[in-house]
């Protein structure tokens, strides 16, 4: 059996990694309002009686560019483990807020993972464990390599 080597595997992961990071974002980009509506119904971060929708707005706007970022450099290969670092925490903090919500009895029929408009992916154990998938392949990029050296303990 041939077993492929490691910059294959990472090739391989970083594209595929890449290519979800980016094909999140773009929908997100064109309609940052829908989005924005989205991340409201996680009730984290505004608007609400202590906080006004300037957090959740702000999010909306940026996250969706810095989706499209860590996804470009992880499909080029370009910063590759940094991007890896940083689309793993993204995951982190999103398998939070998804827990988070659903801890509070919050019904997210629509988890903006994709899709801003019409019906997205329902927040649930399918939604939670598709992205564990996703932050496994992220730390297997983001750890770091091992490094050859030589043993001079050894006679």
């Amino acid at each position: 059996m041939i077993r492929p080597s490691r910059k294959v595997v990472e090739w391989a992961l970083g594209l595929l990694l890449g290519a979800v990071f980016i094909y999140a974002s773009v929908e997100k980009i064109w309609k940052p309002a829908d989005f924005a509506r989205i991340v409201y119904h996680y009730q984290l971060i505004g608007p609400g009686r202590e906080v006004g929708p300037l957090p959740a707005n702000l999010l909306a706007v940026t996250l969706p560019w810095i989706e499209l970022l860590v996804g470009l450099l992880l499909a080029s290969g370009l910063w590759r483990r940094e991007a890896a670092a940083v689309a793993a925490l993204m995951l982190v903090v999103f398998l939070g807020a998804v827990g988070s919500a659903l801890w509070r009895g919050i019904d997210i029929e629509n988890c903006g993972c994709f899709s801003v408009s019409g019906k997205g992916r329902q927040a649930g154990i399918q939604l939670i464990a598709g992205d564990l998938a996703l932050l496994g392949a992220a730390v297997v990029l983001a750890r770091p390599r091992a490094r050859h050296t030589i043993d001079d303990t050894r006679p």
